[in-house]
């Protein structure tokens, strides 16, 4: 198939088969990495011609990204200007984040919000607006080598985004996977298919509103959810840090992961993807709480003993597996006892206790430091 860009300022023929960009038939939005989204969509064009024209292009249009698939065309020609009416000049009206604002200045990009008063300096989205007055629109003509009954164009939309939200429900057990669309361009979407990475089954048919966002769930179900808490001397906490791991689940280090309890929401965090593991860390746990203390005696000139106190009372309806990492041993140390079994991992003893649910457990140890 030879395709042919030519970006060129023309007028259409009247010889010609006209149809509303908004008139599209069988759109697809395909789902991108990192967030993108490509949208596909099909015109069926009331008589058949060799020039086709799709009028009123959408200005949110990237238009290096416009592919025409149909097999007949042979050249598409943009007629129009993209820039034209999309950003402002000073002291009229912008729309940013669906809201209505003033532009104030340029250096620092400065706008107010119009009902409020409140001031964005420089925000971190793209700041738009509907054109006031009725301009010139852009046009997509397309020749074809012969008759075109069906056009069909890919093309991506600047504002046109999404992402992917896990929620985790440590009480139940379960994962819910939801996808977030999300749609700052100025064209509108209505019973439109979302086709996720890889060509995998559509969702069902969604309408996606200009200036808006619709958070979707994927699926509900239950997963293999590992606890381990982990408590670091040097952080000097009261509480450890709750590390889940969740079997099954490909999420990038840049996906959403809200996780909730029985006593609700705990809190968004990022994972690591282990092995085709989930991984979280930096999650508190209140209901475990940890005391320390610590003695020291002299022995002569040159040693002196250090007596290391825990005090942990689980406050949890469960048994835990706590792990203490003592991460604060001298340069020059010997003799490290304890009645609790621990390992060495590089210059850290660690101690692994299990603490029954609603239950207070101690760990006592000693070692011994020799002075510089």
């Amino acid at each position: 198939m030879k395709k042919i860009i030519v970006y060129l300022l023309v007028a259409a023929s009247v010889y010609c088969s006209e149809i509303d960009f908004t008139k599209g038939t069988s759109g697809e939005l395909l789902l991108q990495p990192k967030g993108k989204i490509r949208v596909r969509e099909s015109f069926k064009i009331p008589q058949a011609e060799k020039e086709i024209v799709i009028t009123n292009l959408s200005r949110s249009v990237d238009r290096d990204s416009l592919i025409v698939e149909s097999e007949d065309v042979e050249e598409f020609i943009l007629d129009g200007d993209f820039r034209k009416g999309y950003y402002l000049a000073l002291g009229e009206n912008v729309f940013y984040r669906g809201e209505k604002y003033r532009l104030l200045s340029e250096d620092p990009l400065t706008i107010e919000n119009i009902e409020s008063g409140e001031w964005v300096i420089n925000p971190d989205e793209e700041i738009r607006v509907k054109p006031l007055v009725k301009e010139k629109g852009i046009n997509l003509t397309l020749h074809g080598n012969k008759e075109i009954s069906v056009a069909k164009i890919n093309y991506s939309l600047e504002g046109l985004t999404w992402s992917e939200e896990y929620y985790i429900y440590l009480d139940k057990n379960s994962v819910k996977k939801n996808i977030f669309l999300n749609n700052d361009s100025d064209k509108n979407f209505e019973n439109i298919s979302v086709i996720f990475p890889g060509g995998n089954r559509p969702l069902d048919k969604l309408d996606l509103k200009t200036f808006t966002g619709v958070n979707k769930n994927i699926f509900y179900e239950k997963a293999g959810i590992s606890k381990n808490y982990i408590y670091l001397e040097s952080r000097e906490k009261k509480n450890p840090e709750l590390s889940l791991g969740v079997e099954g689940l490909n999420i990038a280090s840049s996906d959403k992961v809200k996780v909730f309890d029985e006593k609700g929401y705990r809190g968004e965090f990022t994972g690591v993807n282990k092995n085709g593991e989930l991984e979280i860390r930096g999650l508190l746990d209140q209901d475990i709480r940890i005391d320390s203390s610590e003695i020291e005696k002299n022995l002569g000139t040159r040693l002196k003993q250090r007596k290391v106190s825990y005090f942990v009372k689980n406050y949890k309806k469960e048994d835990v597996i706590l792990k203490i990492f003592y991460d604060k041993l001298p340069e020059k140390w010997n003799e490290l006892r304890s009645e609790e079994v621990y390992e060495m991992i590089e210059k850290t003893a660690v101690f692994t206790l299990r603490v029954a649910a609603n239950s207070r457990k101690d760990l006592k140890f000693s070692f011994i430091e020799e002075k510089n």
